[in-house]
């Protein structure tokens, strides 16, 4: 081989590997800011108001997937196509009719929960919206031309800024209430979103008009929605008929046993550039390393979060049942370090129609297997892990059937793909 061409490789593979590894460390960062703020909030709030707040933060997540129209995958999918299919006009046009639904969303929702509509609070919680919204359709596009860094990284830089903000209230003495909360929240999406402006960071969509039809949007936001409701729905179908120690252990427990796969697709947000140009026609199987080293480095995750959560298990109050319900989740979670590429390769790839049909099929089966767990053993939802685990992974091994010609399990189990020289 030549010499020249093999240093070229390598350091090829050296930035490959320091690429994945910025990627790993962008999301422990995010975690442990994520922490550290709520730690500090709860230090430093009276339980109603963190409760307050609390709600306006799940507020805005939901309320954040209709502001956008689901967009932000349309808008990875189509950054790097020949001309742009993304353009200036898309997010004018996304945002112009996304905020209004998602303000009559969030003030019914508000409404249910008892609190005002009229009032601070929720202009700033509209205020915040409309800046998170800009920024998750510029990061999106971004991601789309291989540059995501700041996507990883933006949650992260919010958290320490909430930190600081609470930090600085709780040094001069002042009260802290859940207006306030809001309020610092607000400056650190404007500071984000100002980062997100600068172009060395953060690539956005060219001027012209409003390139992408309004009905694959209808048909992302569709999608968009029930998988918030399958990935965030977990957790309040536990709340509904569980005593509220049961729904502790059950938070801290899955918190710990998602965290490998949130890891894995840090690490994935940095590949969507190979997994767009992925040829369903002409697939030898090759581009299923990726899924791969995400189960590996999965597994190397959960090795370390069972030693945390077993460490740490005499310490909590629930700590025996959150480790119970740990060990029970686990099979799911370490498979889905596995399947999360297939579900982003499937994001990126297939037709918005058919995505919405199989997430609709998968919040479906998992508000059964919910039905049949809860009938046959009562006080153990958690059980319904088992079933997740065998059937999410039946799903998208048919669904990447279906793409690829090919079920990816059995090439990997036998091997067969080419390697690389």
């Amino acid at each position: 081989m030549n010499i020249l061409h093999r240093t070229v490789e390598l350091a090829g593979m050296r930035a490959v590997r320091l690429h994945g590894v910025g990627a790993l460390a962008s999301r422990l960062y995010v975690y442990l800011a994520g922490f550290a703020a709520l730690f500090l909030m709860a230090a430093n709030v009276s339980p109603s108001d963190f409760g307050e707040y609390s709600i306006y933060q799940s507020v805005m997540e939901v309320a954040l997937v209709v502001a956008v129209l689901g967009s932000p995958l349309l808008f990875a999918r189509h950054a790097a196509t020949v001309p742009p299919g993304v353009r200036r006009g898309d997010v004018v046009r996304t945002l112009a009719i996304g905020l209004p639904l998602a303000a009559l969303l969030s003030a019914a929702v508000l409404r249910i929960q008892h609190l005002p509509v009229v009032g601070a609070p929720f202009a700033l919680l509209m205020a915040t919206l409309a800046v998170f919204s800009f920024m998750s359709l510029r990061l999106s596009y971004s991601r789309g031309l291989g540059r995501a860094g700041l996507l990883n990284l933006e949650g992260g830089i919010r958290s320490t800024i909430l930190v600081i903000g609470v930090a600085a209230f709780a040094a001069w003495g002042a009260e802290l209430r859940a207006t306030q909360l809001l309020l610092i929240k607000l400056l650190a999406f404007v500071l984000v979103g100002a980062a997100c402006m600068q172009t060395r960071w953060v690539a956005g969509p060219p001027a012209g008009r409003a390139a992408l039809a309004l009905a694959s949007q209808g048909s992302a936001t569709v999608y968009s929605l029930l998988m918030f409701l399958l990935r965030k729905s977990d957790l309040l179908v536990v709340a509904f008929f569980m005593p509220l120690g049961y729904v502790g252990a059950f938070k801290i427990a899955f918190l710990l046993a998602e965290a490998p796969s949130q890891f894995v697709q840090a690490f994935l947000y940095t590949k969507t550039r190979p997994m767009l140009g992925t040829d369903a026609a002409s697939s030898d199987g090759s581009e299923l390393r990726l899924a791969k080293h995400s189960f590996l480095l999965g597994c190397a995750l959960f090795a370390g979060l069972a030693v945390v959560i077993a460490a740490a298990a005499p310490l909590l109050k629930v700590g025996r049942e959150a480790l119970e319900i740990f060990l029970c989740m686990a099979p799911y979670f370490l498979l889905r370090t596995y399947t999360v590429h297939h579900e982003m390769l499937l994001a990126l790839k297939a037709s918005m129609g058919s995505l919405g049909w199989w997430a609709l099929a998968e919040v479906v089966l998992r508000l059964l297997s919910y039905g049949a767990v809860v009938s046959m053993f009562p006080g153990k939802p958690h059980y319904v892990f088992f079933i997740a685990a065998v059937s999410d992974l039946l799903l998208y091994e048919v669904r990447m059937r279906a793409l690829l010609g090919f079920f990816p399990l059995a090439r990997l189990v036998r091997g067969s793909f080419p390697r690389l020289s």
